[in-house]
């Protein structure tokens, strides 16, 4: 649940310009002069719930401090709990206890049991879900429900955020002029995984580079100190398909520091890594997909118009991951996805989102808006920057 490589999401175009959508093509400069103030006066009072690592988990407190963020804007109060495990009764609990505190809607991180839904939907509460939730058996639940709002996450295909971000970020591996690689992720059978693993062996063959090794496995330190203890001098670069500093410890504990290219997703002390040579590159901005999470479930609850919601499986698009390549890149995205703008996404644009609060537009415009947003035209660490920052006034 904590390898967040895939998981970024869409932000919206400030009212002033929501009658003409810009397209990827005509990039984000529009968008940097658009302006103005929208409000969610008189709505809002209803408590969302969220189910997560407590705050000392790192990337839940990136979480917490987005919904809270959107919370404020729209004048809703979270509720959390904090999960110690992730079995069905752990998740059944979480769910059952957000409901008796009062909970008006809630965001499905995770539960694929249809009971939840059903149980939720008989105390009339609202819920949207992540794709890796939604089976078949849930689908005969939440199908044409008034209180699905939605399914969020990756789409799947090569078109998918997953593929996309392994085929990406190895194609950096080939920039760097890499011949031979490994490959190292979580076991397979698991979607994220499978459909990153995907993309960069994909990545590797349209580029011409060697997959020397591949990993798939849960020990991903003994999986990439194994690879390492056999292929350490004939492999150029690694792209890891996950998270944390595993794959790091073990290039650094085979003294091969700064001798192997490594892509990867985030990780801690990541400047610092930069700086020593010792990775290449990483995603940021993964704690960004709470504001569609949260404003999916808003729009339910105020009665706003519903985004993609037209059709059943409901599933609603999100941002890819942003990689970052250096030290100051990172460092950026830190202070501008992870600071006074939770998830990087402003006040306007955030209630861009709900037709009772962002602009007259039709479902399919604002919906077309949405996706605008996810263009990297738009959602790169260069334009991040600008937009934020100029918004706190540097």
């Amino acid at each position: 649940m904590k390898k967040a490589w895939s998981v970024i999401l869409a932000a919206t175009m400030m009212a002033a310009a929501v009658a003409a959508p810009v397209s990827a093509e005509e990039g984000s400069a529009e968008v940097l002069t658009a302006g103005e103030n929208l409000s969610a006066d008189g709505l809002g009072g209803y408590k969302i719930g969220f189910f997560y690592y407590s705050t000392a988990d790192a990337q839940s407190l990136q979480f917490h401090n987005v919904l809270d963020y959107c919370a404020e804007l729209t004048n809703c109060e979270m509720e959390y709990y904090d999960m110690t495990a992730w079995d069905t009764e752990a998740i059944s609990t979480a769910v059952e206890t957000l409901v008796s505190n009062g909970c008006d809607g809630i965001i499905m991180i995770l539960g694929s049991s249809p009971s939840l839904y059903e149980y939720m939907e008989e105390n009339g509460v609202y819920y949207v879900l992540q794709t890796r939730s939604y089976t078949d058996e849930v689908a005969l639940v939440v199908d044409g429900s008034e209180y699905n709002c939605g399914i969020v996450g990756d789409l799947g295909g090569t078109d998918g955020a997953n593929y996309k971000g392994g085929y990406d970020s190895t194609l950096v591996l080939a920039d760097e002029g890499c011949e031979n690689i490994a490959i190292i992720a979580n076991s397979e059978g698991e979607t994220m995984s499978d459909e990153m693993v995907e993309g960069a062996e994909a990545a590797a063959a349209d580029t011409g580079m060697n997959i020397a090794a591949e990993y798939r496995g849960s020990d991903i330190g003994t999986g990439a100190s194994d690879i390492l203890a056999s292929y350490g001098t004939e492999i150029d670069g690694i792209v890891y398909c996950g998270s944390g500093d595993y794959v790091l410890a073990a290039i650094q504990s085979a003294g091969l520091s700064g001798q192997i290219a490594l892509v990867q997703g985030e990780c801690s002390d990541a400047a610092e890594y930069f700086e020593a040579g010792l990775l290449t590159a990483t995603t940021a901005g993964a704690s960004v997909y709470m504001v569609d999470l949260y404003m999916q479930v808003f729009n339910g609850l105020c009665g706003a118009d519903r985004l993609f919601c037209e059709e059943d499986p409901r599933l609603v698009p999100l941002f890819s991951s942003f990689l970052v390549t250096s030290a100051e890149e990172y460092e950026a995205a830190s202070i501008y996805t992870d600071g006074e703008v939770p998830g990087g996404i402003l006040p306007d644009e955030i209630l861009s989102f709900c037709s009772l609060t962002g602009g007259d537009m039709t479902i399919e415009e604002r919906e077309a808006l949405v996706e605008t947003y996810q263009s990297t035209d738009y959602w790169n660490i260069s334009d991040i920057t600008a937009r934020v920052g100029s918004y706190l006034g540097e």
